[in-house]
C-alpha cells in the first residue's frame, strides 16, 4: 500500500516536469526573440542596404545617373522604375541622390534629385520606417566617371 502512494507521487512529479518543459519549449518558439518594432526596422534597414548594394554591384548608378540612359527619359524616371521593380509593392520609398564635391578640404553635397512613390498624405501615415545613408564612389572607366562620389539617402517604410 505504501509503495502505491510513492509511485503516484513520483508520477505526479514527472508529469509536472514534463508539462513545465513542454510549456517552456513552446513559449521559446512562440514568442519573438526581439520586439516586433526591432524586427521590422532591421528588416527594412537590411532591405535598403541590399537594394542599393545590388545597384552598385550591377553598375546601375553609372549607367543611369552618371552616363545618362539609352531611353532618353530623365534618370529619375529610370531609377523609379528600378526601385518599383526591386522593392515589394507594399514598401514605400523616398530616395535623395547627392553628388559630393571635395574642394579645398571641404565636402559639399549637391542634390541631384529625389525619387519617391509616396504621395503627400502618405508621409503622415507611415507606421514603420527606416532611413539609411549609402555612399558610392564610382570606379568606372578612366576620364569618364572615375572618382565621382554619390551619396544616397533612402527611406523605406510601411503605410498604415
Amino acid at each position: 500500500m505504501n509503495k502505491r502512494g510513492q509511485t503516484r507521487i513520483i508520477e505526479l512529479l514527472l508529469a509536472t516536469v514534463i508539462l513545465a518543459a513542454a510549456v517552456v519549449f513552446s513559449l521559446f518558439f512562440a514568442r519573438p526573440m526581439r520586439s516586433i518594432y526591432v524586427r521590422e526596422t532591421s528588416t527594412l534597414r537590411r532591405l535598403a542596404y541590399n537594394v542599393l548594394n545590388n545597384y552598385a554591384m550591377s553598375g546601375v548608378f553609372e549607367n543611369i545617373i552618371l552616363h545618362g540612359n539609352l531611353t532618353g527619359r530623365p534618370w529619375q524616371n529610370e531609377m523609379a522604375t528600378f526601385m518599383s521593380m526591386t522593392l515589394p509593392p507594399e514598401i514605400l520609398y523616398y530616395l535623395e541622390v547627392y553628388h559630393a564635391v571635395l574642394r579645398n578640404g571641404t565636402v559639399t553635397l549637391r542634390l541631384l534629385g529625389t525619387i519617391t512613390n509616396i504621395s503627400d498624405n502618405q508621409f503622415t501615415s507611415l507606421i514603420e520606417s527606416e532611413s539609411i545613408t549609402y555612399t558610392y564612389v564610382s570606379t568606372g572607366e578612366p576620364d569618364k566617371t572615375r572618382g565621382i562620389i554619390l551619396v544616397f539617402h533612402l527611406v523605406l517604410g510601411f503605410s498604415g
